[in-house]
């Protein structure tokens, strides 16, 4: 199989994020980043991604379709998170999201009272892992319908794709035991869009089956058990990972 080039094998996802990273500062204006009381120092090494928020926020000025500027405030929310999350220290994550957050709120009140209301920075209750998550969960919401073709018109990119794919399949086991349990404060308004995407479209994760056996992915029964309940769910493991749990069995 020929290795896939990158922007050739850019998910709908990825093209947006993509969009949202490509954003050039306007001239030499003022900006909310550059105070040490918006963006602490511990937050320092997010000074360009900041700039690249207020950028992208400020464009909603020319935003006029109040379904266009919720879609792409949810994007930015994920965005942001994301980036926090895979550029500072574990132990900093939420005050620098806060601190984003705060700059965030600065360049809304300079907007429309219209596009206020639409675009409202979020921080919802849940673990880092499980933030993590829910982008994931959103993101194969935008990729569903693509990844359905893209098969047959992208062999080069199979690879790529199917692994993506066993790690959505992982997430929905985990959150339909997550979603139908007493803890639903962990899923996210979108779940059931997520369950009806993934539960519509087996024909993405058949496609798969001969990647999986040459880069040895397994389904095998991982513990789920929450407060001492014994429960299992089913996950896609490498064969090393696969053969290690034989041992320990």
């Amino acid at each position: 199989m020929t290795t896939s080039d990158a922007s050739n094998c850019e998910l709908t996802s990825e093209k947006h994020y993509s969009n949202l990273g490509s954003v050039t500062k306007k001239g030499p204006s003022k900006s909310f980043c550059n105070s040490d009381e918006n963006l602490p120092n511990m937050c320092d090494d997010l000074k360009e991604f900041c700039w690249k928020l207020e950028e992208n926020l400020k464009l909603f000025k020319e935003k006029v379709v109040p379904n266009d500027v919720k879609k792409s405030c949810t994007y930015i929310n994920l965005w942001l998170q994301d980036q926090v999350i895979n550029t500072v220290p574990s132990k900093n994550t939420i005050i620098c999201i806060s601190s984003l957050h705060s700059i965030w709120e600065k360049v809304k009140d300079t907007l429309a009272d219209s596009i206020k209301n639409s675009c409202v920075a979020q921080l919802p209750p849940i673990s880092i892992g499980s933030r993590e998550k829910w982008k994931k969960m959103h993101d194969y919401n935008e990729n569903c319908e693509y990844l359905k073709t893209a098969f047959k018109s992208k062999e080069n990119c199979k690879e790529k794709y199917c692994k993506y794919v066993a790690n959505i399949s992982n997430i929905y086991n985990e959150f339909l035991h997550v979603c139908n349990g007493t803890n639903k404060q962990r899923c996210p308004e979108y779940w059931d869009i997520f369950k009806n995407n993934y539960e519509g479209a087996s024909e993405i994760e058949e496609a798969c089956n001969d990647i999986y056996q040459k880069l040895g992915y397994y389904k095998i029964k991982v513990h789920f058990g929450e407060q001492d309940i014994e429960e299992y769910i089913e996950q896609y493991e490498t064969e090393y990972i696969f053969s290690f749990l034989e041992k320990l069995i």
